[in-house]
């Protein structure tokens, strides 16, 4: 079909731009045309850091937003990658992303482990026999593309941190949930706070002072008429549970 024919042409125009500058930017590119080219719901790229087992997310699609800040705050191993891939949906992983399928393609070049590519639907979404072979072609030209990159740990947490950053700047706010009340900003630094992170992490995370995200805390805090970070947690949680009905 033509149209297929078009988003498999911007899937691989896409992989051959492959690493400009900003090198997350460039895969998140990629990973935003593979749902229409190979009828999947969602895909992530994770790169292996140079003399680590762990796996650093750089761009991500078709996730809610509180699940990729999740996954690119907290690496995964090697073993914990192939342990999801092997188990599949009854991987703990998979079960807590609401995930039915997953499928896995490791990016390797010139006999070096790179990264992987995930694949994945919530639905009974899947690609067909040829779909799949499409997502090992452009894994193994991905992986062609991506040698020689900067894989340090320091440079690929600050590539995950920048799609965190890009995301909490695109992320849509819901007018009717709990935390209507807030903006973007603040509800985005409160959730932060929920999760455990503190105003220091929070900062790091955003490229902001302490001091600002104290200031969003209390702004926050007010208009939600909270006191403790429990209290908020609790607003936080229930207008994810709506999200989820």
């Amino acid at each position: 079909m033509p149209e297929r024919d078009e988003h498999i042409a911007g899937l691989e125009q896409a992989v051959q731009a492959v690493p400009r500058p900003d090198l997350a930017t460039s895969l998140q590119e990629v990973v935003a045309r593979i749902p229409l080219a190979a009828s999947v719901e969602a895909a992530t790229i994770r790169l292996l850091a140079d003399g680590s087992d762990r796996l650093h997310l750089l761009a991500a699609v078709g996730m809610p937003f509180r699940d990729v800040r999740r996954l690119a705050l907290e690496p995964l191993t090697i073993a914990q990658a192939r342990s999801a891939l092997a188990v599949g949906p009854e991987h703990t992983l998979s079960q807590a992303l609401g995930l039915v399928w997953i499928h896995g393609e490791w990016l390797t070049a010139r006999g070096e482990s790179l990264g992987v590519l995930f694949v994945s639907s919530r639905t009974a979404r899947r690609p067909d026999r040829e779909e799949l072979e499409l997502v090992r072609r452009v894994t193994a030209d991905l992986a062609e593309r991506l040698a020689g990159v900067d894989r340090s740990a320091a440079s690929l947490r600050t590539a995950g941190l920048s799609l965190i950053r890009r995301l909490v700047l695109d992320s849509p706010v819901d007018e009717d949930g709990a935390l209507a009340p807030l903006r973007p900003r603040e509800r985005t630094i409160l959730e932060l706070y929920t999760d455990g992170l503190s105003a220091g992490e929070i900062a790091d995370l955003l490229v902001i002072s302490p001091h600002t995200v104290r200031t969003h805390l209390k702004l926050a805090f007010r208009r939600l008429g909270v006191h403790s970070r429990e209290e908020a947690a609790s607003l936080v949680r229930r207008d994810q549970l709506v999200e989820l009905l």
